[in-house]
């Protein structure tokens, strides 16, 4: 029988929501684990200072609420992604990512989401491109001493679309701690909704997928497409998630304060379980 974990994304319920009732609401509501998030918002930005009494408080509470933070989504460098060409905004960067290392280790997170961007809000040009191949070397090290994978997401940026891109990327380190944090909603986008293009692409991801977002989307839209109602096949891109070996997902939901929120991470539990207890 085909063994997986899916996690739900933290930001599936409001920001206001106290963490602890987050991973209350995930298991109640079939998920295994929780992505975990550090990115701009302030409040979330702020954990990578969590004090080592803090730190400790989520340690037990993950074993005590049975829903640990598996995942860690660091979508805070894309306020100073690795292309940037401001050796300053490269520093800070790398501050975050150390401590954003030392954190997911000490909360037990096996894989760190990083967003496959060179630079965000600002044209990619070949000069960005060079500093991100040139930095993520150095941010391969500073993974590596930690002893955790980070996992590049295909994003909805040209430079880094697809799955079988962010392989080449990690080719280009040749770290066993840069890998591919999938998304079948961006690789479907990046097709235009061709099918047989997207599932060949995330069978490209072979030995190198550690993970996969689950999540629909339709053309130019990313991030809010209903479950069931987009361009992405479930069923068959979840088989290829297991023909190259996939245990770990997670369903990238994001709030929506106007419906039931609580009612639609159930909607989403089971119509994903609906496709993986198939495999």
């Amino acid at each position: 029988m085909y063994s997986y974990s899916l996690g739900m994304y933290e930001k599936a319920l409001p920001d206001a929501m106290p963490l602890e009732e987050k991973m209350v609401l995930a298991r109640e509501n079939g998920y295994d684990h929780i992505e975990f998030c550090v990115d701009l918002n302030e409040e979330r930005a702020d954990r990578i200072n969590w004090s080592e009494a803090e730190r400790a408080k989520w340690r037990r509470l993950q074993h005590e609420l049975g829903m640990p933070f598996t995942t860690f989504s660091l979508s805070l460098l894309r306020k100073t992604p690795l292309g940037m060409l401001d050796e300053a905004a490269n520093r800070q960067a790398f501050h975050v990512l150390e401590e954003s290392c030392r954190l997911a280790s000490d909360l037990g997170s096996r894989v760190m989401l990083i967003n496959g961007y060179d630079v965000y809000g600002e044209p990619s040009t070949p000069e960005t491109e060079a500093r991100f191949f040139a930095n993520l070397k150095k941010a391969a090290g500073i993974c590596a001493r930690h002893g955790m994978i980070m996992s590049i997401e295909n994003a909805e940026m040209p430079f880094c679309s697809t799955i079988e891109r962010a392989v080449e990327i990690c080719r280009t380190v040749e770290s066993p701690f840069v890998r591919v944090y999938g998304d079948i909603g961006n690789t479907t986008n990046a097709f235009c909704g061709d099918t047989d293009a997207a599932v060949e692409d995330l069978l490209k991801g072979r030995g190198y997928v550690t993970s996969l977002h689950l999540k629909d989307s339709i053309p130019g839209e990313y991030r809010f497409r209903d479950y069931g109602r987009g361009h992405v096949d479930f069923r068959r891109c979840t088989e290829a998630a297991k023909a190259i070996g996939v245990h770990l997902f997670t369903a990238e939901i994001f709030c929506d304060p106007d419906r039931d929120y609580v009612a639609y991470i159930k909607y989403v539990s089971d119509f994903l379980r609906s496709f993986l207890d198939r495999l």
